[in-house]
């Protein structure tokens, strides 16, 4: 992973400097499912954030990058209801295509995140019941821009993350439908 996030990073550098590009920045804000019923029924559903940085290479081209989270949720389960929490972030890298018409962006993005989920639940009788792991999955999403003046711009995105993770012996599905709204600036380089 590491490896990837040098090489997009290097790839950024070098189509900055190469070509006038233009950089939009960002943050998308909403609510997520989850898809896993027993897990929905303890946590709920909840919202997200998600601050990002895209490129815009030319002819409709997209690549960029983000981190998601505040999803982090707080409930007591078990036959003694014991305080327990449940968390995930991830970072994603995606590519996309943006068809820009007069004021309106609509597009479509591809992407590939790394998640981060962790579990905690506090019960006196054993020492330590903590869920503390990471998953890699593709992501898939599309939207549009609005750009009421030059540079600002408002937005909507529906997301699907699948996350089918399996921590013990059963696969529990995490994954789910963000509903974003965003508002963000574009920059000319």
């Amino acid at each position: 992973m590491k490896k990837t996030i040098i090489i997009i990073v290097f790839l950024i550098l070098f189509l900055t400097v190469k070509y006038a590009i233009d950089l939009d920045v960002g943050i998308f804000y909403g609510p997520r499912t989850v898809n896993d019923s027993d897990i929905k029924n303890v946590y709920g559903n909840g919202t997200v954030y998600f601050p990002y940085l895209v490129v815009n290479i030319g002819k409709g081209i997209t690549i960029g990058g983000g981190y998601e989270g505040g999803y982090s949720k707080v409930s007591e389960i078990g036959l003694y209801n014991e305080s327990s929490m449940l968390k995930v972030t991830g970072i994603e890298f995606f590519i996309g295509y943006q068809l820009n018409i007069k004021n309106i962006s609509p597009y479509i993005k591809i992407g590939y995140g790394a998640f981060s989920y962790k579990q905690t639940v506090e019960n006196p009788y054993v020492e330590e019941y903590k869920v503390d792991h990471k998953k890699t999955t593709m992501t898939i999403g599309g939207g549009f821009k609005f750009y009421p003046i030059k540079h600002l711009f408002f937005g909507g995105e529906i997301k699907f993350v699948p996350l089918k993770v399996k921590p013990y012996e059963e696969e529990v599905d995490l994954g789910g439908i963000r509903y974003l709204g965003c508002i963000g600036f574009t920059f000319n380089l």
